[in-house]
């Protein structure tokens, strides 16, 4: 069993909508998932019988003060929050879904997920990894745990978020903030990390570490109308 399935109690996968009286929903429907709480909300891809997806990046959404619901604009393969390999030559783009999605747990304070992706090789290494991603009550925050397995020594992962290549950027002591046009201010923190990267020409940014085969990458991402410092607040109540 993967180490990130001992750290909650699993459930079995679900299909359709789940939903609690504190507002997380977990859905899969044909070839997409989403999870969300009452603020935000992510999408992906999923390898649905075989079809090829464009893929493994975040689609976000926010709820705002108003009542207004903002869908942030697509630019680059990672999104809003998913990591990928990162080499010489950027970013290894992996074009199927992934292909499992289930509720780990689910309570009245937090919904903790798990995405699967099979193998696929990186200049011939077989390469397949486990996400385990906690979104918690009345919180702007997701919390990412990736897992990277396979026949390597070492390998640079990087978890990114989009700028729309309209953002202001902002470096911060472990990550970036970003605030876009549209009033959304989203941040991207991995306590741990190595190096981080503006890429102008993708639109995006990066935080990246190196990893051996199944050690924890833990990184949050975060978005809200409300700006950085209330972004930063709502990440210490986790950390």
């Amino acid at each position: 069993m993967k180490k990130l399935l001992i750290l909650f109690l699993a459930v079995s996968t679900l299909v359709g909508c789940n939903q609690t009286n504190n507002g997380f929903r977990f859905q899969i429907r044909k070839d997409k998932v989403s999870w969300a709480n009452g603020i935000i909300e992510f999408r992906t891809d999923m390898n649905s019988n075989g079809k090829r997806k464009d893929n493994l990046g975040f689609t976000a959404y926010v709820k705002c003060g108003n009542g207004r619901t903002i869908q942030m604009p697509d630019s680059d393969i990672l999104g809003y929050g998913a990591s990928s390999p990162l080499g010489e030559s950027g970013l290894y783009k992996n074009k199927d879904g992934y292909s499992k999605a289930e509720i780990m747990i689910e309570t009245d304070d937090r919904m903790a997920i798990h995405l699967h992706h099979d193998q696929w090789e990186l200049y011939e290494v077989p390469v397949s990894f486990d996400k385990q991603i906690t979104l918690y009550r009345d919180s702007p925050i997701m919390a990412v745990i990736d897992y990277y397995e396979g026949p390597f020594e070492l390998l640079n992962v990087a978890a990114g978020v989009s700028t729309a290549h309209e953002g202001k950027v902002e470096e911060l002591e472990n990550g970036y903030a970003i605030e876009y046009p549209n009033g959304i201010t989203s941040i991207i923190i991995m306590p741990e990390m190595e190096e981080k990267t503006y890429n102008e020409t993708s639109g995006s940014v990066f935080v990246t570490k190196n990893v051996v085969p199944d050690e924890p990458l833990r990184y949050y991402v975060g978005l809200s109308d409300k700006g950085k410092e209330y972004l930063l607040e709502e990440l210490d109540k986790i950390l």
